[in-house]
C-alpha cells in the first residue's frame, strides 16, 4: 500500500497535481534566482526565532508578488475541502514561504503549532493545518529536476506528546499539495542529492 494511502487513513490530505508542471517549474526558476536567507526556528520558551543550523538547515527565497497571489487564489480554492477534511473553520493562511534545500540541508522532527508554550507568539499557537506543496520530487517532473533524500516523515500519531509508534515517509511528485494537523511531529530528512523545492504555509 503507498504511504500516502496509509497517512491518509491517519489523517493526512493529498492532492496530486495541485500545481501545473509549467507552474512548479516556473517557481523553482525563480526560486533559483533569488538570494538565499537562512530559516528559523523558534526555541521552546522565546516568542523570537533564530538561526540554529544544528536543528535546520533551509534556504528562504523572496518570490514576487504575482507568484505569492498565484499560489494564494490556490489555497483560497482549496479551503473549503480542507475544513471539511480536518473539520475545522478557517479564517485564512499565513503568508506562504518558499523554501529549498541544498544538498546536505535538513529539518529535524518538530511540530508547527504549540499551545503548551505561555511563550509561543500567538500565530504559532493559532495553526490548525500545516501545508506543504512540492515543486519537485524524487523521480523528476516533466524537466526532470529530481532530488535525493530530503524525504518529509511522519512520526507517531499526530496527537502522541512523545512521537512514538512510527515514521513514515511520503514520496514525493512535482505539484502535490500535502495538509495535515499542525500539531503532527514530522521531519524534512537530508537532501542527498539535488535541490528540493517547496511551498510552506499554515491554516488558522
Amino acid at each position: 500500500m503507498p504511504t500516502d494511502t496509509i497517512l491518509g487513513h491517519l489523517g493526512l490530505f493529498v492532492q496530486r497535481g495541485f500545481l501545473s508542471p509549467e507552474t512548479c517549474r516556473q517557481i523553482r526558476n525563480e526560486m533559483a534566482a533569488a538570494a538565499r536567507t537562512p530559516a528559523m526556528i523558534r526555541p521552546p520558551g522565546a516568542a523570537d526565532g533564530i538561526v540554529d543550523e544544528a536543528t535546520r538547515r533551509t534556504g528562504v527565497a523572496s518570490v514576487s508578488a504575482s507568484t505569492t497571489a498565484l499560489v494564494e487564489d490556490q489555497l483560497r480554492a482549496i479551503q473549503p475541502a480542507l475544513e471539511e477534511h480536518f473539520r475545522v473553520q478557517s479564517t485564512g493562511w499565513q503568508r506562504p514561504q518558499f523554501f529549498f534545500y541544498e544538498e546536505g540541508d535538513f529539518f529535524t522532527a518538530h511540530r508547527d503549532s504549540d499551545t503548551a508554550d505561555p511563550a509561543a507568539p500567538d500565530w504559532v499557537r493559532r495553526r490548525q493545518v500545516s501545508v506543504s506543496i512540492l515543486l519537485n520530487g524524487v523521480r523528476g517532473g516533466r524537466d526532470g529536476e529530481a532530488y535525493g533524500g530530503g524525504t518529509l516523515v511522519f512520526h507517531g500519531h499526530r496527537g502522541d506528546r512523545m512521537g512514538a509508534g512510527f515514521g513514515i515517509p511520503l514520496e514525493s511528485e512535482e505539484g502535490m499539495f500535502v495538509a495535515f494537523p499542525s500539531d503532527w511531529l514530522h521531519e524534512v530528512r537530508p537532501v542527498t542529492r539535488g535541490r528540493r523545492y517547496s511551498i510552506v504555509t499554515w491554516f488558522f
